[in-house]
């Protein structure tokens, strides 16, 4: 068995607005640009066009953390303030609608809009993730299941996401209801072991269902790109210091 490093990564993704108004506006080329230029593959566009999102690099602890994600925040803020706009670090946005949204002209999101038509329209929503360095692929499972059961409190700590539409939803994170509109979303299965996960992915992609790990939206998952277990439970906070307390708690 590999020795687990637990190393520490956030991701976060930002709604734009106007910086005056609140409105959603789209991401600007230009914006996107200069944030690239800034913050290099630490930065990237999301499935809409209003959204952002930033991801760290691989911390050793909180400390590295909050420095790097610190930095991330800032410089979008930045960049974002000479176009007149800003970043908003909430799960959804409190009157924006939905349907007059267009998406990132990318070929990963013009398949989703392909596949998943309307239900996918909908995720005006954005989440933190927060990804812990577990090399050895059963252990992640093992812990996967162990860590699920605590998934419930770390959305209760983060909740940023009352409003939809304009409305008072009555629930303190209506990100989770969009989100468990897509498919292979919510609590993982239980897998006693990685390679139970493989052949069960395995089949997933033999049957076309998805092309690759990504498509699956577990409220926890192996991560699709590093050896990691990404909880994916939480809405945007927009307190710094409180993303950065669940990220510990996480790790």
């Amino acid at each position: 068995m590999q020795t687990p490093d637990y190393t520490l990564g956030i991701e976060e993704e930002y709604l734009l607005v106007d910086a005056k108004t609140c409105a959603l506006v789209d991401v600007p080329d230009a914006l996107m640009r200069d944030c690239v230029e800034a913050l290099g593959d630490k930065v990237s566009p999301e499935f809409l066009a209003c959204q952002i999102e930033v991801g760290t690099g691989v911390c050793a602890n909180i400390v590295e953390a909050r420095a790097d994600l610190s930095h991330l925040r800032r410089t979008i803020a930045t960049c974002a303030a000479e176009y007149g706009m800003a970043p908003l670090a909430v799960s959804c946005h409190p009157f924006a609608d939905w349907q007059s949204r267009k998406h990132t002209e990318k070929q990963r999101y013009n398949d989703l809009a392909r596949d998943l038509g309307g239900v996918v329209r909908r995720m005006l929503i954005c989440g933190t993730h927060v990804h812990v360095g577990l090399p050895d692929d059963d252990l992640r499972m093992d812990i996967m299941r162990q860590f699920s059961y605590f998934l419930p409190h770390l959305l209760a700590m983060s909740t940023s996401s009352p409003f939809w539409g304009g409305q008072d939803t009555g629930l303190n994170s209506y990100r989770l209801s969009v989100f468990d509109n897509l498919p292979r979303t919510g609590l993982p299965p239980d897998f006693t072991a990685y390679a139970e996960y493989r052949r069960s992915v395995d089949m997933l992609i033999e049957a076309g269902l998805i092309e690759d790990t990504s498509k699956i939206w577990w409220d926890i998952r192996p991560s699709a790109r590093f050896p990691t277990l990404e909880s994916r439970i939480c809405d945007v906070m927009p307190i710094m210091e409180h993303t950065l307390t669940v990220a510990a708690l996480v790790q």
